[in-house]
């Protein structure tokens, strides 16, 4: 079978399947309540004595119910060191990680969101300033974006030292054993990211010949019965994971 025709198949039988999903399942409801310690956000610039430290803010009683994907994610946010992170806003059917994100964000974490500009060209970034409950939807598919201003990023800015990304999280409609991503299919992602595209993860040294930083962690999100679909092969220039998170946890792809 082509190989363009056999994702488009994936593609359809796997959003066919998400709009049948409980909504509460798709969308984790914000109004559940879980008591969690706060996670170990680092500021990116001392804060005056004024400020408290973000680990020691409080952070909000609401958060993601648990067995959902958005507690998974708060999980792994919170067992690492993470001062900021790439996430994404979900759209219908869409892993919901905005409870685990709210609650990050409360506790002093910076986040990133993508920005879709024209199709064919690569993401551009943007940082969330208040809430995720804050951002409006924008452009053609209607995404909650943060507002496209003079402060939108480069991928290579992203990825700079100056902003210290620690954790990426990738949405997808599912993943090969291997970690081949299937996505919409508008090929955003590995414009950006892959290993042909703009600022691939993990390329090594920059255009200065200076070495590349230890980078941020990578892991996408799906439902778990999304996972290890047969068939998907990742293409020369896809994004290839190492691991995702799901309702049940975080999975790591076989090499």
């Amino acid at each position: 079978m082509d190989p363009g025709t056999s994702k488009a198949q994936l593609r359809s039988r796997i959003r066919a399947a998400r709009a049948n999903r409980p909504v509460d399942e798709a969308t984790p409801a914000a109004s559940s309540s879980t008591t969690t310690a706060s996670p170990q956000v680092t500021p990116t610039e001392a804060a005056p004595d004024s400020t408290p430290h973000p680990a020691s803010a409080a952070a909000p009683d609401t958060v993601a119910p648990a067995g959902s994907v958005a507690d998974a994610a708060w999980t792994l946010i919170r067992n690492a060191p993470v001062r900021s992170l790439l996430a994404y806003a979900a759209l219908p059917g869409e892993p919901d990680l905005e409870p685990a994100l709210d609650r990050f964000l409360a506790a002093g974490g910076t986040v990133y969101l993508p920005i879709v500009t024209r199709m064919g060209e690569p993401l551009m970034f943007g940082r969330v300033t208040e809430s995720m409950t804050s951002l409006s939807p924008q452009g053609r598919w209607g995404i909650r974006e943060p507002a496209q201003d003079g402060t939108m990023l480069t991928a290579a800015q992203l990825l700079s030292p100056a902003v210290g990304l620690d954790l990426i999280f990738v949405p997808a409609l599912g993943f090969g054993a291997d970690g081949a991503r299937l996505g919409n299919g508008g090929g955003f992602y590995d414009r950006t990211f892959g290993p042909d595209g703009q600022k691939p993860l993990g390329s090594g040294p920059d255009s200065s010949g200076a070495p590349e930083l230890s980078g941020p962690r990578i892991v996408g999100v799906c439902f778990a019965d999304e996972l290890d679909l047969t068939g998907l092969v990742a293409e020369d220039w896809d994004l290839r994971i190492p691991a995702a998170v799901t309702e049940e946890g975080t999975h790591i792809f076989r090499a």
